[in-house]
């Protein structure tokens, strides 16, 4: 098979749907169908159906769905291709690439060369580990850290020798220029010998995001330097784009969001606290490679540097680099503890836990730095301050976040909203401009309600007699999508009995339905000109704006207690806004992307 289409369809149907889900979560019959409770959210009731004869997947709760490639990326948490070549190897599938040239065959071989003395390096330092007297094994424990995590990570000792390696691995088989080319020998500066990369170190096995041992990097035991040492970049390693932990954190993803530290220790100490959505950048500044990295497996990001000067610094870098890729970013505050391994362990895991949760956003962290440039009680440094802030805010693209910003710096300056939004937006401002946007938004948000039951009932009515359409407008559309009662008393009556057969009036009558309602249902004329997927992303967009107009009125609620209620907790309430206008943001991403 060439074909690519052909090598996905022949993979897709050696692969029952039922019999690969199976193997990860637990499945029951219910008649030509499988339920399970679903394994991408939390529930009780199960609402992850698996249809045998569309081989597709959905749950009703969280709105996940898809066929067997897409299970499998979403559990593996890998892209098509490697899920693709994932289920081909479970089902004897070959897949024919097409011509390689002899080159590329080179290339290829020299990687799996280099991936299997990197593997063999990785277990001989592991095994060097298991003297408990050596000083790796004992540097480890003092960290705090357990015998199962050291194992779980791989992590080893490479002795006080200059040989010993090099001279394990060459009897292995491998030749001289194989270990150079995998970064774990180099040669003498008189070049009449070979000796180790690694000497008397802790050693952190590397990891390709596929689990595969790429690299190395070692902590010093002694005074010498540098204190961490990476393998040297190899045709497997590039340390500017990888992150350390990625294999481990890409399936422990939660909230849509990854951590990134500066080094392994955080990464492996916050793993055995149970924090395990941890990265670390290698040593090195956060690049833009390493962004996009992270941009394919998570949406926010929260920064969690060293609490000293230089992490402050690369934390404000990779800010803006996390940032400049799309990226939701957040900074940890750390408090007193210099870096997350320590504050995990001083303070906690539920205390941590917390900071997670009111993790600074990324323009009050750079309020926050400047704050600490400026003196507000003396008037110069007060206007200074406020110059360099409304330059920071100038850059917010949402204006709803500029308001609250601009609100907020405005309380604690004593400097107008007007003067703030004047120096941000200069000759363009207009005295009360966002006030009226978001008025206008608000007006602008109310539901057209007959247009959007109408849409509603042609959708049920579909629904009811003709049930080939059920199945797409199930993927598509939860049960909250829909605005009226009795729609929700039906979708619910469907998904629960698996009704395949068209819906008598009876039945409807059973279930409570009004009289009312069934009359317009039936009485409904669909003119074939009405297009399914234009009235389905009527009700998509409709649910989407409802969301929207619950948030802007809560937002504007929350707004008028904290003006009139001067006993509220005003943090509390700024981080509830902030979270809502953040959410908006998103809703109205949302609604862009529904063509």
């Amino acid at each position: 098979m060439n074909n690519m289409n052909d090598i996905i369809e022949e993979i897709k149907s050696r692969n029952d749907i039922v019999d690969i889900i199976s193997s990860y979560i637990q499945v029951k019959s219910a008649g030509l169908n499988y339920k399970a409770l679903c394994p991408f959210h939390s529930e009780k009731t199960p609402s992850f159906s698996i249809s045998t004869q569309k081989q597709m997947y959905k749950c009703f709760g969280c709105g996940e769905g898809g066929d067997v490639i897409n299970f499998v990326m979403k559990m593996e948490n890998i892209d098509f291709m490697e899920a693709l070549e994932f289920l081909a190897q479970k089902s004897g599938v070959e897949i024919n690439k097409g011509k390689i040239s002899d080159e590329s065959k080179e290339n290829i071989n020299k990687k799996q060369k280099l991936y299997q003395i990197n593997l063999d390096a990785a277990r001989y330092f592991f095994k060097s580990m298991s003297d408990l007297n050596n000083t790796g094994y004992k540097y480890l424990k003092n960290r705090g850290l357990d015998n199962k995590v050291i194992k779980y990570f791989g992590l080893g000792y490479s002795r006080n020798d200059w040989h010993d390696l090099n001279n394990y691995l060459l009897k292995k088989g491998y030749d001289q220029q194989n270990l150079i080319d995998a970064g774990l020998a180099i040669q003498t500066k008189n070049k009449k010998n070979y000796i180790n990369r690694f000497r008397n170190r802790v050693m952190f096995p590397i990891f390709d995001h596929r689990g595969k041992v790429i690299a190395f990097g070692g902590r010093v035991l002694d005074e010498s330097l540098p204190k961490y040492l990476n393998s040297s970049e190899t045709i497997l390693f590039n340390k500017r784009k990888n992150l350390y932990g990625l294999n481990f954190a890409k399936k422990n993803i939660k909230n849509d969001t990854l951590i990134i530290v500066e080094g392994y220790m955080d990464v492996i100490s916050l793993f055995q606290y149970g924090i395990k959505n941890v990265v670390a950048s290698l040593g090195t500044a956060l690049t833009i490679e390493q962004a996009k990295l992270i941009k394919k497996y998570a949406n926010k990001v929260i920064v969690a540097y060293d609490n000293d000067e230089a992490g402050v610094k690369a934390t404000l870098k990779a800010v803006e680099i996390l940032n400049g890729v799309s990226l939701s970013v957040k900074v940890l505050n750390l408090g007193k503890s210099k870096d997350p391994d320590e504050y995990i362990r001083t303070e906690g895991l539920d205390k941590f836990n917390i900071s997670l949760k009111n993790a600074i956003p990324l323009i009050q962290f750079k309020i926050n730095i400047l704050k600490q440039k400026y003196n507000l009680n003396n008037d110069q440094d007060r206007l200074l301050f406020t110059k360099k802030v409304a330059n920071t805010i100038k850059n917010i693209k949402s204006p709803i976040e500029v308001e609250y910003y601009v609100n907020k710096i405005s309380k604690e300056t004593d400097i107008s909203i007007q003067a703030i939004n004047s120096e941000i937006y200069g000759k363009y401002y207009k005295a009360n401009k966002n006030q009226k946007e978001i008025k206008q938004q608000i007006e602008e948000i109310k539901i057209k309600k007959n247009g959007i039951e109408i849409a509603e009932k042609q959708i049920i009515h579909i629904f009811l007699n003709e049930s080939k359409y059920r199945s797409d407008i199930l993927m598509n559309l939860d049960i909250d999508d829909f605005l009226l009662k009795e729609s929700k008393e039906i979708l619910n009556y469907i998904i629960k009995s698996n009704e395949l057969d068209i819906i008598t009036i009876d039945k409807l009558k059973n279930l409570g339905i009004s009289e009312e309602y069934i009359q317009d249902i039936y009485n409904i004329n669909i003119d074939s000109n009405v297009n399914l997927n234009d009235i389905i992303k009527t009700l998509q967009k409709n649910s989407l704006k409802r969301k929207r107009d619950y948030l802007l009125k809560r937002q504007h609620e929350l707004q008028q207690k904290k003006q009139n209620d001067k006993n509220i907790e005003a943090s509390e309430v700024d981080r509830e806004l902030l979270d809502i206008a953040m959410k908006i943001i998103r809703l109205e991403k949302e609604m862009k992307n529904i063509l």
